[in-house]
């Protein structure tokens, strides 16, 4: 329950002011604070009054064949990418778990 919590407080205190915000009451707080870092990856961390602590990092990648791939891990443990480039067979995306899409020229969607 504590990390719905903290993942539903983070995604309040998503600025780029970079200073711990902290929120809490009768005895309990949460504090977030939000980095970039020369690459351009955004990280947000966060911690509580109990010793919990939680971050998620995402960014974006350029790749030299021509793909973007967008990403995001956390310190769980969690990761999640997504890739897309187009060809001259269409648009594609592929991302971590393994989904597909295409959308041809023609405007056909395969796998989507």
């Amino acid at each position: 329950m504590r990390k719905i919590v903290l993942l539903f407080l983070l995604s309040g205190f998503f600025s780029y002011a970079y200073a711990d915000e902290c929120v809490g009451s009768d005895g309990y707080s949460v504090c977030t604070s939000t980095s970039e870092a020369a690459n351009g990856d955004t990280t947000i961390s966060s911690y509580d009054t109990e010793g919990n602590n939680y971050s998620v990092t995402s960014g974006t990648r350029n790749h030299s064949d021509g793909s973007t791939e967008v990403f995001s891990s956390d310190s769980d443990g969690n990761q999640y990418s997504v890739k897309s480039w187009c060809d001259s067979s269409g648009c594609h995306s592929s991302d971590s778990d393994g989904n597909t899409c295409t959308i041809t020229n023609s405007g056909e969607t395969i796998g989507c």
